[in-house]
């Protein structure tokens, strides 16, 4: 996924201010995630996106909307902290990868597969990445927002 530029989901929607109607299903929609995240306790895993309770990609606009229009430089950091973790819910990743971290000296690691290894490392890849353009995207939505 994209976030170059950041009409990606649609109208220029950082570029005006969002109606309230609009604004306020945004929180709602954010309010949501937060509760399931909480819930799920996501953690370091990897999960697949299908477990969302809203569609990605709307949950990202959602974010946006609510980070651009968020003043409080706190929250406004929570929030793109907590929407930086939909980079952990990937396209087709099937049953949970769960990721625990251990120090150097912990437990040995469990024998995986050479398959799953591979997956998990693209996996990962995957995720790095996409939170690099989430932070950028989510910045320039409240840098946009102010201007």
């Amino acid at each position: 996924m994209s976030y170059g530029s950041l009409s990606a989901f649609g109208d220029t929607w950082c570029r005006y201010s969002p109606d309230t109607e609009t604004l306020e299903a945004a929180h709602d929609l954010v309010d949501q995630y937060l509760v399931f995240a909480e819930e799920a306790q996501v953690g370091n895993d990897i999960i697949d996106e299908i477990e969302l309770p809203v569609p990605k990609p709307v949950l990202i606009k959602s974010f946006g909307l609510v980070i651009a229009a968020e003043h409080r430089p706190q929250i406004r950091t929570l929030l793109i902290k907590a929407g930086m973790t939909l980079a952990q819910y990937r396209d087709d990743v099937g049953p949970r990868m769960r990721l625990k971290p251990t120090t150097p000296h912990g437990r040995p690691r469990a024998a995986r597969s050479r398959e799953f290894e591979r997956r998990l490392d693209k996996k990962l890849v995957a995720v790095a990445a996409e939170r690099i353009n989430l932070g950028a995207f989510y910045s320039r939505a409240f840098i946009e927002a102010m201007h």
